[in-house]
């Protein structure tokens, strides 16, 4: 297995004592034990691995494939195999998490959270949100996400114009309800309630720091 430190690494989920890892240019799901600095590979799959998030049952991913090209994945690390799969609603493939026992997806550019059913895929809601969305990170029951505002042109803003925030989102409210801004381009997050964990955008590796950015 490649070092971490030398690969694009584009979703993350953190459990227990592990961060979780996806990287799709090597179609790899990874583990991180911050205690020990030991890194172990999960398993490699046939598409390319966008997001992971650890289950009872296995580890759901995001990858390509699918109609519209991304598609969620329930895979069994015992059995070695795929145990369900869904279509991304829309071809949201932005992160997806799991909060309350069911799935977030997030479609960034569309800026929508939909939620869905674990065992059908059916989708039983969508969220509008206020700016672009992405990299959902479970902690506990509390949801949270990076948030994008690209700035007055949108797409067509300057890079320097656009600004990044690792929120947290209420779910009952359907609003953010902190909000942190961010001093780089984030590509994907996860939090772990003291700390977060991130990759930057065009940067291979990951890092960390205390939640101690300015609040908003």
């Amino acid at each position: 297995m490649p070092k971490l430190q030398n690969i694009s690494i584009a979703g993350m989920n953190f459990d227990r004592d592990l961060l979780w890892i996806a990287a799709p240019g090597e179609r790899l799901v990874a583990t991180y034990n911050p205690s020990t600095g030991k890194a172990e590979k999960k398993l490699t799959y046939f598409h390319e691995i966008w997001d992971v998030c650890p289950h009872e049952d296995g580890l759901w991913m995001v990858t390509a494939g699918g109609r519209l090209g991304r598609q969620l994945v329930l895979w069994s690390l015992r059995e070695g195999r795929e145990i369900r799969k869904f279509n991304c609603p829309d071809g949201a493939g932005s992160g997806m998490t799991l909060v309350d026992g069911k799935l977030w997806v997030t479609h960034r550019h569309n800026r929508k959270l939909f939620c869905l059913d674990t065992q059908s895929g059916k989708v039983n809601w969508v969220i509008r949100t206020e700016n672009e969305t992405f990299s959902p990170a479970a902690y506990r029951n509390e949801l949270w996400l990076i948030e994008s505002d690209p700035g007055p042109l949108g797409h067509w803003s300057e890079t320097r114009q656009a600004k990044y925030y690792f929120s947290r989102y209420d779910l009952a409210r359907e609003r953010i309800v902190e909000r942190l801004a961010v001093p780089f381009i984030p590509h994907c997050m996860a939090f772990d309630g003291k700390r977060f964990w991130y990759s930057e955008l065009e940067k291979k590796g990951f890092s960390s720091t205390k939640k101690n950015f300015s609040k908003l």
